[in-house]
């Protein structure tokens, strides 16, 4: 999968039904070409934002606790092992 396949795609914390934001960025290995990380945006999808604020609203998510990526959501939180 394409970083750009998931970029400006809504971002909700499944354990706590909440809207977090939108991803903008990553921060990817250099080694291995993996992402490590994903920035999740406030409430705006433009990847044109005001580079000051970048940071100021920018909350980073590692890969591992993304749960789903689906078509147009990406769902976090932990994994539980029940159904």
């Amino acid at each position: 999968m394409r970083f750009s396949e998931i970029q400006k795609k809504e971002v909700i914390d499944a354990t706590k039904g909440a809207f977090l934001g939108y991803v903008q960025d990553a921060t990817i290995d250099i080694e291995t070409g993996k992402v490590e990380l994903l920035h999740i945006g406030g409430g705006d999808r433009s990847i044109f934002f005001d580079m000051k604020d970048k940071d100021k609203d920018t909350r980073k998510v590692r890969l591992e606790d993304v749960t789903t990526i689906g078509k147009d959501i990406v769902l976090i939180g932990k994994r539980s092992g029940k159904k």
